[in-house]
């Protein structure tokens, strides 16, 4: 970006989605047949108490997930790194999230896939507020991103699973959609809030404030998701506490 400048920097990553995106679109088949649906927006849905609970932890994930994706650049700069260390940590990051998604699979299959998002939530709060508040070198930065990167984002690949098995018969793309609207906006309000308490509360010179408001929120979606295990749990015929949900 140094060498081009944002605005081409953006263009060039436009482009690298659209053709990378485009390309993999041809490879899509169909495995079953979609179920025919009346409408786009299945209001049915809103009456469950299911819906509005994933929707809420989506909400609260988001909100407070991209902290760490945003300013690890910014605060590996600050305790004396350079921006290629901060594009080295975004890069660990990144590597993370694609091997923690493919093993959250596996776990998921065997533990559930509630159970898993919930433990994964937990932990992501116990990694992130202590290792980032605490950081004074590179070293725990690094060992931040890469446990961050394999657990943080496994939310992102559990919920469409949760969704689907919890709404089989409405149409699963109707779902999704109403979902990932939630998803959008916490993304989004998350963002503006956690740029908002950099400039005002942490001054620019710290990231106190904004991994609080991170965690706070991460926290937020790990209770949502025990309050939709107990609903799940006392909804089903076997009510043990210790089961694969």
């Amino acid at each position: 970006m140094d060498q081009i400048g944002p605005e081409w920097a953006l263009r060039i990553l436009g482009i690298l989605t659209f053709v990378v995106t485009g390309t993999m679109n041809m490879f899509y088949f169909q495995r079953v047949p979609p179920k025919p649906r009346k409408r786009i927006i299945e209001l049915s849905v809103t009456k469950q108490l299911t819906f509005w609970l994933i929707a809420l932890e989506l909400f609260a994930a988001y909100a407070g997930y991209w902290a760490l994706v945003f300013y690890i650049g910014t605060t590996a700069k600050q305790i004396g790194g350079t921006l290629q260390d901060g594009s080295h940590l975004l890069l660990v990051l990144n590597a993370g999230t694609v091997v923690g998604r493919i093993i959250t699979g596996y776990i998921a299959d065997k533990f559930g896939s509630i159970n898993t998002l919930a433990v994964s939530l937990i932990l992501t709060v116990a990694i992130e507020m202590p290792l980032w508040m605490t950081a004074k070198s590179l070293a725990p930065l690094y060992v931040l991103c890469t446990l961050y990167g394999l657990i943080a984002s496994t939310f992102i690949s559990l919920n469409p699973v949760i969704v689907a098995i919890h709404f089989k018969d409405i149409p699963l793309s109707s779902v999704l959609g109403m979902t990932n609207m939630f998803s959008g906006l916490g993304g989004l309000s998350g963002s503006l809030s956690q740029g908002a308490i950099f400039d005002t509360y942490d001054k620019r010179m710290n990231f106190t404030n904004t991994i609080i408001f991170s965690g706070t929120f991460i926290l937020l979606s790990a209770i949502a998701t025990l309050v939709l295990r107990a609903h799940v749990i006392k909804k089903g015929s076997d009510r043990r506490f210790f089961q694969r949900v």
